[in-house]
C-alpha cells in the first residue's frame, strides 16, 4: 500500500486527483497539509484524515511513501525537493517546473533519492492520440505538414450564477500561477504536438488578456519544428468548451474533437474519409503509472522529456510574446 499525503487543494484538479487516488485499491490517502489551513483542514475533515500544518514533520513521517502535489505552480519546484528530499514519491499537476533549469533539478534530485516522478498528461493515455501517433508512424499521411491543437473553456467568461467565471479567482492572478491560459489549460495541446511534430525550431506566441485579468485568459502560438511542419496551439479561457486536434500531412488528414475522429489517407479505403474508427484501448493513467512505477518499477509512457519539452515551449512562448518576436532555438 502506498501512503501518501495530498498536497494542496490550490488546484481545480486537486480533487479529481483525490477521488482517483481513493479509488486506486494501491493508494492509501492519509494526510491533507494546504498552506491555506482554512481550505486544508476542511478537505482533511471531508476526507476523514488529520491534517498537517506543518509541512516539514508531515514529510519526515516515515510511514508516508508518497505525495499528490497541487500547490500554486509556482511552488512546485519548493515543494516537489522537499517533498524529494525526504525519500517521497511525486504525482504531481502540471507543469513541473516553471523552467527547464529547474525541471533538471527536480530530475536530479529524484534520481539521487530513488524515487518516482509522474506528472498528469492524461491526454497522451487517450486512444485518439495513440491512432494520431500511429497512423504518422506508419506513414499513413506521409509526411507532416502542419498540426493543429485547441483546448478552451469558459472558465473566465462572467455569468449570473459566477460573475467572475467559475476558475477560482486564484487561477487569474500573477501570483503563485506563473501564467495563465496557456501554462494551465495550453498544456495539453503543447504536449500533444510535441509529441506528434517533435522538436521545435522557432516559437512565435501571442498571450492575450482578452477580458482584462492579470493572466493570459487566452493564447495562440505558432510553431515551425524541425521537420518543416508548421504548428498551431490554442488555449483560452474565455470560450465554449473545445479540443481539437487536426493533423494535415502530404497523404492525409487526421481529425478529432476527442470524441469524433475521421480520416482519410491515400493509403486507406480509397483514399475516402473513415468516421469512427475503432481506436487504440487507453494507455493507464498518468496516476496508475505513478503506481506501476513504484510498485513494479515499469518504464512508464509519460516520459521526462514530455516533462521539460512542455516547460520548455512556454518559456519560449512567453519570450516570444514579451519580446514581441519570434523565438529561434
Amino acid at each position: 500500500m502506498i501512503n501518501t499525503a495530498l498536497l494542496s487543494r490550490w488546484h481545480v484538479h486537486a480533487d479529481d486527483y483525490e477521488k482517483e487516488a481513493n479509488d486506486n485499491p494501491a493508494i492509501s490517502i492519509q494526510a491533507v497539509w494546504d498552506d491555506d489551513t482554512e481550505r486544508g483542514k476542511g478537505w482533511a475533515k471531508e476526507l476523514g484524515v488529520p491534517f498537517h500544518a506543518d509541512l516539514d514533520a508531515l514529510l519526515a513521517d516515515r510511514s508516508i511513501h508518497a505525495v499528490i502535489v497541487d500547490t500554486p505552480t509556482a511552488d512546485h519546484k519548493e515543494i516537489i525537493l522537499k517533498a524529494v528530499a525526504h525519500g517521497k514519491h511525486i504525482f504531481s499537476e502540471k507543469v513541473l517546473g516553471l523552467t527547464v533549469e529547474e525541471c533538471q533539478e527536480i530530475f536530479e534530485a529524484v534520481d539521487r533519492n530513488n524515487v518516482s516522478l509522474m506528472l498528469s498528461l492524461p491526454r497522451l493515455c487517450e486512444g485518439y492520440y495513440l491512432l494520431a501517433q500511429d497512423m504518422l508512424d506508419k506513414g499513413l499521411l506521409g509526411k507532416l505538414a502542419s498540426i493543429r491543437c485547441r483546448v478552451a473553456h469558459n472558465g473566465a467568461v462572467p455569468s449570473q450564477k459566477n460573475p467572475a467565471g467559475w476558475l477560482p479567482d486564484h487561477f487569474l492572478k500573477k501570483a503563485g500561477t506563473g501564467g495563465g491560459a496557456l501554462i494551465d489549460l495550453g498544456a495539453h495541446p503543447i504536449y500533444l504536438t510535441n509529441r506528434l511534430a517533435g522538436k521545435a525550431r522557432s516559437v512565435s506566441a501571442r498571450l492575450h488578456h482578452f477580458l482584462g485579468h492579470e493572466v493570459d485568459d487566452q493564447a495562440a502560438v505558432m510553431v515551425e519544428y524541425q521537420s518543416g511542419a508548421l504548428g498551431i496551439i490554442e488555449a483560452g479561457f474565455v470560450s465554449e468548451g473545445s479540443f481539437y486536434l487536426e493533423l494535415h500531412g502530404t497523404e492525409g488528414i487526421y481529425i478529432t474533437d476527442g470524441n469524433h475522429v475521421r480520416y482519410k489517407s491515400i493509403h486507406v479505403n480509397n483514399g475516402d474519409w473513415v468516421e469512427a474508427p475503432e481506436l487504440p484501448d487507453n494507455l493507464p493513467s498518468a496516476m496508475q503509472q505513478w503506481v506501476n512505477q513504484i510498485e513494479h518499477g515499469t518504464e512508464a509512457p509519460i516520459t521526462r522529456e514530455d516533462m521539460l519539452n512542455l516547460t520548455l515551449m512556454n518559456v519560449l512562448a512567453k519570450s516570444s510574446d514579451q519580446e514581441g518576436k519570434r523565438i529561434e532555438l
